[in-house]
């Protein structure tokens, strides 16, 4: 009998030895998740995804279609004008649009980033320069176009980052080393957070030292 009864307050000590355990590793799990969760409340981020332009063209669709400012910066944006040419005309009637490319002569135009990134990203030499001239001549020639609603920028800098932002959300995500852009990660952040507000101020920092595009 006594050594069943030892054996019953063995076992029952080594059950709530685990159950303690168990309970211990829960409350940390909830804090360190709590944790996380309020850092990612606290920087407004609402999604990350693998890639951006074409690969997550249906995350984009549906805000622009109904947003009322606009605002992007990229170096030739090529697919956004391949995939939402036929739309500028439509965002200008109902949005304030502002667009950012890269000067294709800065610094200068036998040494330019934008022929760097070329070679960056492996593409033919002089491809981002082309995408650039003909994402203006494309815009120049939209009839219909409020131009007082759509404006094209050039702006002479390194861009850190590829930035879309409609309304209260932007899509950003950096540029990498022999990574085409399309293939780089992309995270979309919601106004009420600090990453909202700090990529509003980068757009409208470079905003302020841009001059109008030579739209014809």
């Amino acid at each position: 009998m006594g050594a069943g009864l030892a054996e019953g307050i063995g076992g029952s000590l080594i059950a709530s030895g685990i159950a303690g355990v168990s309970l211990f590793l829960y409350v940390s799990f909830t804090d360190a998740l709590r944790t996380q969760l309020e850092t990612i409340s606290k920087a407004g981020l609402f999604a990350i995804y693998p890639g951006r332009s074409v690969q997550i063209r249906e995350a984009y669709q549906h805000r622009l279609d109904v947003a009322r400012r606009i605002d992007l910066i990229g170096y030739g944006l090529s697919s956004f004008r391949q995939d939402f040419l036929e739309h500028f005309v439509d965002w200008s009637r109902r949005a304030q649009v502002r667009i950012l490319l890269i000067d294709p002569d800065f610094p200068t135009p036998a040494h330019s980033l934008v022929d760097q990134r070329d070679r960056e990203e492996h593409h033919s030499p002089g491809k981002t320069r082309g995408d650039i001239l003909a994402f203006e001549d494309a815009v120049s020639k939209l009839s219909g176009l409020r131009r007082s609603q759509f404006k094209v920028h050039r702006v002479a800098c390194i861009p850190a980052i590829n930035v879309l932002r409609m309304d209260d959300e932007i899509f950003w995500g950096p540029y990498l080393l022999h990574q085409q852009s399309r293939n780089t990660p992309t995270l979309l952040v919601s106004r009420g957070g600090f990453l909202f507000d700090s990529l509003e101020k980068h757009f409208e920092a470079l905003w302020s030292l841009s001059t109008p595009s030579p739209l014809r």
